[in-house]
């Protein structure tokens, strides 16, 4: 019986990935990645195995090809969690009959969807106005602003100081007048000139942005943020300023960036695959992390590495504008990885069964039991 479920699941892995998956069938495999639970042990099943390390192979390949590695992750949250250890993807997990057969259900008396693409943009702190969120970001050309798709939305008649705002549970893209791309999180801002002038381009972000910076060795590209400022000539980085730590994260994906804490005067360089703290104290710590698993969200996704249930509660009220209490379960540790177009429910069933923690929905208050 065993070795049918193990066929059964390996069938149903290649069918997705390929697209041939029955409505039926494509239910069941995205119910069964919440249903995994690492505890049990490992799997034996050889075939099995070998698809999921074909996966892991196949997912490293892909990163720089952003539009193919935001569809490919996507199907991989789908149908598996992952352990996420210096870089790689340990699989250590056992589908048993049960499992397969009896996909958990949480039960709720109501749910919350994710964050939509939701945000506001003013001029010098004025004249405010709702964006499209059926639209996915903005284009400033220095000439007008435009939504992506090309609709138009105001002429730039001269220097402003343009503010996009995200709120909870809302993101958004914008392309600035030199063609640095940003990407905002929820309860995000950036701020920046209509028109770049001078011989920097500078702007200043709060809560979390991710930046794709274009190259001018004329033209330094500065960045202001919490107590840091950053100096790049063209890069890629996230800047997570949200203080859920009491620190701001600066984590550089490619490039090289000169970064200052604006109280003590103080700096140090961060090459690729680097992180910097920035606490309110005069040392800048300097680390090396995974940076797919810190960008994942612009993609789509939480990818979590032995992250306590208490900071990743923060994501979960900024992404579903909830309350999340995990008291007394904050210290516990989850990995996964988590598709942030997934409903309350379904995150918080992931959790459940990833820990053991139970939870209640009371209003739009989330608290773990005791």
């Amino acid at each position: 019986m065993a070795d049918q479920h193990h066929i059964k699941v390996r069938t149903l892995l290649r069918k997705y990935l390929e697209g041939n998956c029955t409505e039926e069938e494509k239910a069941w495999v995205e119910d069964w990645y919440l249903s995994i639970d690492n505890s049990v042990n490992e799997l034996t099943s050889k075939e099995v195995k070998e698809d999921l390390y074909a996966l892991q192979n196949r997912l490293l390949t892909i990163p720089k090809q952003k539009t193919a590695f935001k569809t490919y992750i996507r199907a991989v949250a789908a149908i598996v969690f992952v352990v996420l250890i210096a870089g790689l993807i340990l699989w250590s997990k056992k589908i048993s009959e049960e499992q397969l057969l009896n996909t958990p259900v949480v039960a709720v008396e109501q749910d919350f969807m994710p964050g939509t693409n939701r945000a506001t943009l003013s001029f010098d702190d004025q004249d405010e106005i709702e964006l499209n969120s059926h639209q996915e970001g903005l284009i400033n050309d220095g000439n007008a602003i435009v939504y992506a798709d090309g609709t138009p939305l105001k002429e730039v008649e001269k220097v402003q100081m343009a503010t996009l705002r995200t709120p909870v549970a809302g993101q958004y893209q914008i392309t600035l007048p030199d063609g640095t791309k940003a990407w905002l999180n929820a309860f995000s801002s950036i701020r920046y000139p209509t028109v770049f002038t001078g011989a920097e381009r500078q702007i200043e972000t709060s809560g979390e942005v991710y930046l794709e910076v274009v190259h001018d060795a004329q033209k330094p590209f500065i960045v202001l943020s919490g107590e840091q400022r950053i100096e790049v000539l063209g890069t890629s980085f996230n800047i997570d300023a949200y203080g859920d730590r009491g620190q701001t994260l600066t984590t550089l994906v490619e490039g090289t960036i000169r970064l200052q804490h604006n109280k003590f005067g103080n700096q140090v360089e961060l090459h690729t695959g680097q992180q910097a703290v920035v606490r309110d104290n005069k040392a800048i710590e300097v680390k090396r992390v995974d940076t797919e698993e810190i960008s994942s969200w612009k993609d789509g996704l939480y990818i979590v590495n032995d992250e306590p249930l208490e900071l990743y509660a923060r994501k979960i009220e900024r992404w579903y504008d909830v309350e999340v209490n995990m008291k007394p379960h904050g210290k516990k540790r989850l990995s996964a990885i988590i598709p942030r177009d997934a409903k309350l429910s379904e995150v918080l069933q992931a959790i459940e069964l990833k820990t053991g923690v139970k939870f209640i929905i009371e209003g739009r208050r989330v608290t773990a039991k005791k």
